[in-house]
């Protein structure tokens, strides 16, 4: 019978413990509050959308045209290296060779680095206007 009653009072003492710490974890906080109408917010995104665009397709086609020179001056110096081997060559003149054509990449690269890092960072999207909450229905 002890043993039952320890038990009975141990449960109930969980229990009422659970069930209070429940209940104080409801928010409370007022809603944000609105400063604008919706609609109004929703047209100025869709407007500083359309600038993103067109801003991150300037900013994209000038990105692929550092890339395209970059591209090409490696191609150059890649087939001036090519056209420089020959048979007869010593080894001295293949590793000037291999000398200037890896000066002429690593110079294309700094170059297209710095052209990038001039160029600045990708523009950023706006983000959408938040949501108006739902106006809760009253039920008779």
């Amino acid at each position: 019978m002890q043993f039952k009653r320890i038990a009975v009072v141990t449960t109930a003492l969980i229990l009422t413990s659970l069930i209070s710490t429940s209940s104080a974890s409801a928010d409370n906080r007022p809603p944000a509050p609105i400063n604008q109408d919706f609609a109004q917010q929703n047209a100025a995104y869709k407007i500083a959308l359309d600038k993103f665009r067109a801003d991150l397709k300037i900013y994209e086609d000038n990105r692929r045209a550092i890339n395209q020179s970059f591209k090409e001056t490696i191609e150059k110096a890649l087939s001036d290296a090519r056209n420089m081997n020959s048979s007869a060559q010593t080894q001295l003149q293949k590793r000037q060779n291999m000398s200037v054509k890896q000066g002429a990449v690593i110079s294309a690269t700094a170059v297209r680095d710095a052209a990038i890092e001039a160029l600045g960072p990708p523009p950023v999207a706006p983000t959408p206007p938040a949501k108006q909450p739902r106006a809760e229905k009253i039920r008779k």
